[in-house]
């Protein structure tokens, strides 16, 4: 029993988030980069199976799921490993039997990862998008500029991708029009990147209509869609660890669990508790 804990923690933990970071070539798509967010996708599949696992077996699954339940798990994380099951198409059966299904076109219940010719940004009112931000000062080459250009346009169009359910959810929900935007913009953060709350508060005032770090935090605060919709990767200007789950700092409640959040994202800090490398800001 042991041996197969050990195996399936592996296969969620380090194995499946390593080849989505890396975006290994053995899945067309990648639309989940966190461990639990894997975990969610196999369990759901393997184990709930007609609904999701929480209905089915005790949290924490790895010290409730039987033998034969380890087993199945185990099998089918290692085809999503091999390239062998669809990733794109078991995380959408996930968050259909999650009651996050997204809207399709007629009554198919399965449908294909879109091509890249296919993708499109979700739909969600003007007001929640802010207008694109302004060109730098200092202009690279014409062949640098196009080159980078590419490169970011085809990552965001991907994360914009993987993260397209999401978005629909809060363009869905009751919350306020400002916190729809914040929790918005929070899809566009990367991961193993991080930004600011006074990032976040410059690009809206910039693009949108003025407002504060302050007032950002609190927008943020008791994120109903967390982690799916990633406010930990959001941090004090300092670089400090900020905020979570309604509370702050490294004295925090939920301090560790933002601290793993990141850690297994590639997010570092350093002996001071100060994040390393430069915040998110290409907020579009």
């Amino acid at each position: 029993m042991d041996v197969l804990r050990a195996r399936w923690n592996d296969l969620y933990k380090d194995r499946l988030p390593s080849l989505a970071k890396a975006r290994d070539p053995v899945q067309k798509r990648w639309p989940v980069f966190l461990d639990h967010c894997f975990a969610r996708i196999v369990l759901d599949n393997a184990v709930g199976r007609d609904s999701p696992w929480t209905e089915v077996v005790k949290a924490p699954a790895v010290k409730h799921m039987t033998i034969a339940q380890l087993e199945a798990a185990i099998q089918l994380a290692e085809k999503i490993v091999a390239g062998e099951a669809d990733l794109a198409e078991l995380n959408n059966r996930s968050l259909q039997l999650r009651g996050k299904k997204r809207k399709a076109a007629g009554n198919e219940e399965h449908t294909s990862p879109p091509t890249k010719k296919q993708r499109t940004t979700p739909t969600i009112s003007a007001y929640f998008v802010p207008s694109p931000s302004s060109t730098p000062n200092v202009k690279p080459s014409v062949t640098e500029t196009t080159a980078v250009e590419a490169v970011a346009s085809a990552e965001r169009t991907d994360l914009q991708t993987s993260m397209a359910a999401e978005i629909q959810r809060i363009a869905d929900s009751s919350l306020t029009p400002f916190r729809k935007q914040t929790l918005t913009l929070l899809c566009e953060i990367p991961p193993g990147r991080y930004s600011t709350y006074q990032a976040m508060s410059d690009h809206i005032t910039k693009t949108s209509h003025k407002t504060c770090a302050r007032a950002v935090g609190n927008a943020m605060r008791n994120n109903p869609f967390a982690p799916e919709v990633p406010c930990h990767r959001i941090l004090a200007a300092d670089g400090s660890l900020g905020g979570f789950g309604g509370h702050w700092g490294e004295n925090g409640k939920f301090a560790q669990k933002k601290h793993d959040l990141l850690h297994d994202e590639g997010v570092r800090f350093d002996s001071q508790g100060r994040v390393k490398g430069p915040p998110f800001r290409d907020f579009s």
